[in-house]
């Protein structure tokens, strides 16, 4: 039968702290019904021949040392930009991510 693999939305890999990410309780799952509301176990989907999956996150994060930014913030309040506002990314034309 045909089959459809649902994945969760973003919203359930945010915590409450919107620094740190979180492991969703059920980050995919497969489905015979093409609106998904209907969960197939994984036991069921593996009789079904459909893929096992295993789901991974890795979050990397990289800093530099507090006086940096101290002199980026510098910079760009002498160049006349708020250095707490998207105007220096969408002046350098960068596109503007959201979760």
């Amino acid at each position: 039968p045909p089959g459809y693999l649902f994945l969760c939305p973003a919203r359930d890999f945010r915590s409450d702290d919107p620094t740190w990410f979180r492991h969703p309780d059920c980050p995919a799952y497969w489905s015979l019904d093409p609106t998904g509301v209907e969960r197939l176990s994984a036991e069921e989907a593996a009789d079904l021949g459909f893929p096992s999956f295993e789901f991974e996150m890795a979050v990397h994060v990289y800093s530099w040392d507090v006086s940096v930014y101290d002199g980026l913030r510098q910079f760009h309040e002498v160049k006349g930009f708020d250095p707490y506002s998207q105007d220096i990314a969408q002046h350098l034309g960068h596109q503007l991510f959201q979760l």
